[in-house]
This record gives C-alpha cells, sequence and structure tokens, in this order.
C-alpha cells in the first residue's frame, strides 16, 4: 500500500471546486496520505485514463460530475466508467439535490456509487476514502505501510547520495571518504564488541542487539555530512536529522513487536512493553509523507 490516494475526477470545469479538492486533500492528509487528482474535463478524456485492466490501473477512486453543458453527461460516464471498472467505487455528484442523481443512479442500476451535492464532496469523498483504506488504518496493517514508504526514502537517500558525490569537488569527495572511513572505524569496535558478546552470551536474547552492518542509517549520516560539506540544504539536512532521530528509531521498532491476540482483535507492543496505538501510526504515517516529500526533492529528476 502506498502512502498517495489516487483519484480521477471527472469535471469539466475544475475551478468550481478548487475549493473542496483543497478540503479534501487535508483531510487526507491528516490520516499521513496524499492526494493525487488527476482531472478529466471531459467523458472522452477519462476514457484515455481509465484504460481495459481493472486490476491494473492505480486510480483508487472516481469522482463524477453531472452537469457537462454540452456533450455527453454524467449519466453515461457513470456507465463508461462502471464497464471498465465492474468494482470500482465512484462518487456522482452536481448542484442538483441529491435525490435526483440517486434516482439517476437507481434507474441504470449501477452498484457502488454514492451521491451527493457538490458542496457536500469533501465529506463523501472522505467518507469513501475511510472506508477503502480502513484496513490499511488497522494497526497491523499499517506496519507494511511503514517499512515500504521508509525503504523507498533508502533509495532516495542513495539516488541522491551518488549523485552529489559524483558533483562535488576532490576536497569535498575526500571529506566524504573520511566520513566513511570513521564509520568503518566505529562498525569495526562494534563488531569486535558484539563478537564478545556473542562469545559470552547465555541467553538468546543476548544477541539481539548485535546488529553490525554498513545500515541505512550510516547513509543517511554520510548524506547528511556530505550536504553539510558542501553547505547547501539547510532544512532538507535538519529534516534528514529529525527522520534519523525520531522517524527511523520508531520505523525500527516495527520489525522487532510483539502481536497479542485477544479474540478477533490484535494489540501489538514494542519492544520496551509499550501498545503501539492506531493513532501512534497516524502519526508515523504524517511524519513520513512529509520526510518523503523532503527526500523525494533531492533526487536528480531523469532528463525528458
Amino acid at each position: 500500500m502506498r502512502l498517495d490516494f489516487n483519484i480521477l475526477w471527472v469535471e469539466d470545469q475544475p475551478d468550481r471546486v478548487e475549493a473542496q479538492r483543497k478540503r479534501i486533500e487535508m483531510l487526507m492528509r491528516k490520516q499521513g496520505f496524499k492526494l493525487q487528482a488527476q482531472v478529466a474535463t471531459s467523458i472522452e478524456d477519462a476514457k484515455a485514463f481509465i484504460g481495459d485492466d481493472v486490476f491494473g490501473d492505480h486510480i483508487d477512486l472516481v469522482l463524477m460530475d453531472f452537469d457537462f453543458g454540452g456533450g455527453p453527461d454524467g449519466e453515461y460516464g457513470l456507465g463508461v466508467v462502471r464497464d471498465a471498472f465492474p468494482y470500482k467505487d465512484i462518487v456522482f455528484y452536481s448542484a442538483k439535490v441529491p435525490q435526483e442523481l440517486e434516482d439517476i443512479v437507481a434507474n441504470l442500476k449501477l452498484p457502488g456509487v454514492f451521491c451527493c451535492h457538490r458542496n457536500d464532496l469533501p465529506d463523501t469523498v472522505i467518507g469513501v476514502f475511510e472506508a477503502l483504506v480502513k484496513k490499511v488504518l488497522d494497526i497491523d496493517h499499517s506496519r507494511g505501510i511503514v517499512m515500504g514508504a521508509t525503504s523507498e526514502i533508502d533509495g532516495f537517500v542513495n539516488e541522491a547520495l551518488v549523485y552529489v558525490f559524483a558533483q562535488a569537488d576532490a576536497g569535498t569527495r575526500s571529506a566524504a571518504l573520511k566520513v566513511v572511513a570513521n564509520q568503518l572505524e566505529e562498525i569495526r569496535k562494534r563488531f569486535e564488541k558484539d563478537c564478545e558478546t556473542i562469545a559470552g552470551a547465555k541467553e538468546l536474547s543476548d544477541l539481539l542487539s548485535c546488529h553490525a552492518t554498513y545500515s541505512s542509517a550510516h547513509r543517511l549520516r554520510l548524506f547528511r555530512k556530505l550536504l553539510e560539506t558542501l553547505g547547501t540544504h539547510e532544512f532538507e539536512r535538519q529534516a534528514m536529522l529529525s527522520y534519523a532521530n525520531e522517524t527511523m528509531p520508531k520505523r525500527n521498532d516495527l520489525a522487532h513487536v510483539t502481536v497479542r491476540r485477544q479474540g478477533f482483535s490484535r494489540k501489538i507492543f514494542d519492544r520496551k512493553g509499550n501498545e503501539l496505538t492506531a493513532e501512534d501510526m497516524r502519526l508515523l504515517r504524517v511524519a513520513l509523507l512529509e520526510h518523503h516529500e523532503v527526500f523525494e526533492k533531492l533526487v536528480p529528476k531523469p532528463e525528458k
């Protein structure tokens, strides 16, 4: 599951729903998801986004206006979307009384269509959104989102680190390699200490802290030091520090949780025995989304 939520928005006058779009975006962001809205200003344009493979698309929800002025209206558009996506949820809206839209949907016998007034779009969309991602918002399933998102950030760090190093002058490159040498010395010392711990272990639990590798944390620290030497990206460096000190430890804890079943429910506890709640995961998703956007900007865009 990704942190973005993709909407195909079929609307011939996007400006008149801009306020609704901003509110939907804000409400989704509070849950740790980023709204990605692709606007189609006609039914024909919508067909180009839909495609033929119901399982291969990346559209999570379709918003369909009723009144398109000239040309086919939303009633026709509903049929087009439903033919392509038999099981895709659709929000059908207009300035009309919702009952009129509901009558249209009833006559067409189309399931999975939610009708509302244009002004009520945010509440309706967020209601459908929460229903769709409810499984993901569950504390246990949220672990997969967090681990996946942080792995992608690790990839951004790798790409950006290689790129910035290649652009740096000889002095900066030398300073960066010195950081690597110092980190390797730290790893060597920790490895030797781990070996002593392993040799003297009386319980298997004594081995759990031995993980002497050049981890993503090392690469992140190297990247931050490299940018510090260059004297650039102050905001991004502070964001990296926050990510390393606050977010990464929480991510790492998720790899070592204890799950306790109580009937159908599952409770999750960290290594210190503290219960992780759905609110904890929501706050972590929001932090990850913010960090994700910072790191993504540091990755050079491919030339077109």
